[in-house]
């Protein structure tokens, strides 16, 4: 259920900021990117990368200055996949709703780098067992809200732009994961950190 609501609310802000037109220097308007995530630190073993998608909607406050401030409420799903034979975990998926705010500064007229703070809250998480396209298991102990830093950098074009750049988290996403007839071990209570890539398009 609480998928569906955030779901719900993630279309009806991208319904409503996609009618958003140039305003002065003020902007609205929607991305779609695809992305490559994993997770890192010591809790979870032989990480490997997992394609995503996300999509959402972006304010960009007084674009035309030097500087400026960029913002966007996006969801994503994210997460890992690992190499841990048939008897172990195989994938660990992730959907997110994430709110940014990042100071961009104009390289030229069409050009703009962004870096700043992120909040994540999580709508759902599975963990996968070896080949099984089936989860093995919902809600894994994943904290709720996540924190990090994004960057991206935007080239602006007349009707559609492009978008390269990263999110990472600084916050320890582990809450309480632990699987006991699952390999390599866990539980041992060590650092996940959420690392994702994106290159996408914004209109």
């Amino acid at each position: 259920m609480r998928t569906l609501v955030l779901a719900i609310l993630s279309l009806g802000m991208l319904s409503t900021f996609a009618q958003g037109a140039k305003r002065n220097s003020n902007k609205l308007g929607i991305k779609t990117s695809i992305n490559i995530s994993t997770l890192l630190g010591n809790e979870l073993q032989n990480p490997r990368p997992k394609f995503g998608y996300t999509a959402g909607a972006y304010y960009h406050i007084n674009q035309a200055n030097d500087w400026s401030l960029y913002t966007e409420y996006t969801a994503s799903f994210r997460g890992s996949r690992f190499s841990n034979g048939d008897t172990g975990y195989s994938k660990i998926a992730l959907f997110y709703v994430d709110f940014a705010a990042m100071p961009a500064y104009k390289l030229d007229d069409k050009q703009t780098l962004s870096f700043g703070p992120y909040l994540s809250y999580l709508g759902l998480s599975s963990i996968f067992k070896g080949q099984q396209q089936k989860a093995y298991l919902n809600d894994i102990g994943i904290r709720p809200l996540d924190a990090g830093i994004g960057a991206y950098y935007t080239l602006q074009g007349s009707l559609v732009g492009f978008q390269v750049g990263g999110k990472l988290g600084l916050a320890n996403a582990n809450k309480d994961i632990s699987f006991d007839d699952l390999t390599p071990a866990t539980g041992t209570g060590g650092f996940i950190r959420s690392l994702s890539l994106e290159v996408g398009m914004i209109f």
